[in-house]
């Protein structure tokens, strides 16, 4: 006969792996590892640098349930010092490959939009990417998909993505790396 201790034991281990294969099943189910990439080969103007069937490549970061985006500036690398931020609105060009690179710095986040097919984790100390297709104009909500299982806890968005014209987006581009206007 098993002691009391050894019985709590057995069962906590059993529920744990039952847990964790539960979510390794959620989690390749929705194509979290691979994320929804599409190819295209269509030309892109970013900044002074022209992208011939390169990706935009953005840094996506969930910080206290909001998405915020670094992209490059005029010399069409991240990392530097003219990268500039977008809070809550991810701004991208039509018929374009897009790289995201997700990243949180406090919980364990899901970019979600049913509508583009975006769906991928993003965790705490560790990058994961998302590659798709810019297919169609217009904006797109990108839902909070809490984890916890209890949305009231959460607002419903957690950002937008909007789909600009060619033009447009570089219109905006160039606003936005114009940076704010300094009195000297």
């Amino acid at each position: 006969m098993r002691t009391p201790i050894a019985t709590l034991l057995y069962i906590g281990f059993i529920i744990t792996l039952i847990v964790f294969c539960v979510a390794l099943l959620y989690f390749r189910s929705f194509d979290f590892y691979f994320g929804t990439a599409k190819n295209s080969s269509v030309p892109m103007a970013m900044g002074n640098r022209h992208l011939l069937s390169a990706p935009v490549v953005i840094e996506a970061r969930g910080k206290r349930f909001e998405w915020s985006f670094r992209y490059p500036g005029r010399d069409g690398e991240l990392g530097t010092a003219d990268d500039f931020r977008s809070h809550k609105e991810l701004h991208l060009p039509l018929e374009t490959d897009v790289v995201l690179k997700l990243e949180s710095d406090d919980f364990i986040y899901i970019m979600s939009n049913p509508e583009l097919g975006l769906k991928q984790i993003a965790v705490p100390e560790l990058t994961h990417t998302l590659k798709f297709y810019t297919a169609r104009i217009g904006p797109f909500e990108l839902l909070a998909d809490p984890l916890c299982g209890w949305r009231p806890l959460h607002d419903d968005l957690m950002g937008r993505v909007i789909i600009h014209s060619v033009t447009d987006f570089n219109d905006w581009f160039k606003k936005m790396v114009a940076g704010p206007i300094t009195n000297q």
